[in-house]
């Protein structure tokens, strides 16, 4: 959201150049690419994008609130619960913890939806 806010346009954040400056903070850590996957698809079915408000969420559309707001904040509060640490110390294991995830946990060809 700080990017969308600095910008003004959600393009900054959702273009290809966006996806790939946000890409390490979306990362779900240790989760990896298939934690990611999982987070995303629970967090669809709990929260069906016609459930949004838009007003709420503007500029971004449900689909983008829940990949770029609610899995990475599903997953430090994940992180906290696991490794019994606050929010701050849970976000910098995320964030440390992501080319592991990555490498572990990788998308083996799971189809999201």
């Amino acid at each position: 959201m700080r990017e969308v806010e600095r910008t003004g346009s959600v393009r900054a954040v959702v273009g290809v150049k966006g996806q790939f400056a946000s890409f390490e903070k979306t990362q779900p850590g240790y989760y990896g690419e298939l934690g990611s996957i999982i987070l995303h698809q629970t967090l669809f079915s709990l929260f069906p994008p016609s459930s949004f408000d838009a007003a709420l969420i503007a500029p971004l559309a449900p689909a983008e609130f829940i990949q770029r707001i609610l899995v990475p904040e599903t997953a430090v509060r994940l992180v906290m619960q696991d490794l019994g640490q606050p929010p701050d110390e849970a976000l910098r294991t995320l964030r440390e913890s992501a080319q592991y995830g990555v490498a572990m946990f990788p998308d083996a060809g799971i189809e999201e939806g």
